[in-house]
């Protein structure tokens, strides 16, 4: 097994039909909360047929970020469809295939403290 540390991740809980209908009813004002592509607000992202919305993170958070990002996503659920089913429990957490580090500019790896064996964008666990 390897460790992709270059992935992003997805904080999120599906479209359902409930949810569907709450969000087209949100207020103008309270859209910006999940129509951008503002890494602070909320993303719809598709698998096969199904929307999802949440939040694309950096690859690695900790785990006591991990119930933050949680709160926050329900929190702005809450607020842009009080009438959705949006519980903490209704968030997954899942690789973003295609999305490597966000924003790498925003945050450089120093390359010189960097170890020849341990480059590169896997960790090799089979030892």
């Amino acid at each position: 097994m390897k460790l992709d540390k270059s992935c992003a991740l997805f904080f999120g809980t599906k479209i359902d039909s409930k949810l569907r209908e709450a969000l087209s009813q949100c207020k103008p004002g309270d859209r910006k909360y999940f129509e951008g592509s503002s890494d602070e607000f909320l993303r719809v992202l598709e698998f096969a047929e199904e929307k999802w919305l949440g939040k694309v993170v950096q690859p690695g958070p900790a785990v006591t970020e991990c119930e933050d990002i949680q709160r926050n996503i329900v929190s702005i659920l809450r607020r842009i469809a009080p009438n959705g089913r949006v519980t903490a429990s209704s968030i997954k957490i899942f690789v973003v295939q295609g999305a490597s580090k966000l924003d790498e500019a925003k945050t450089p790896e120093p390359e010189d403290d960097l170890d020849p064996a341990q480059s590169g964008p896997y960790i090799d666990m089979r030892y």
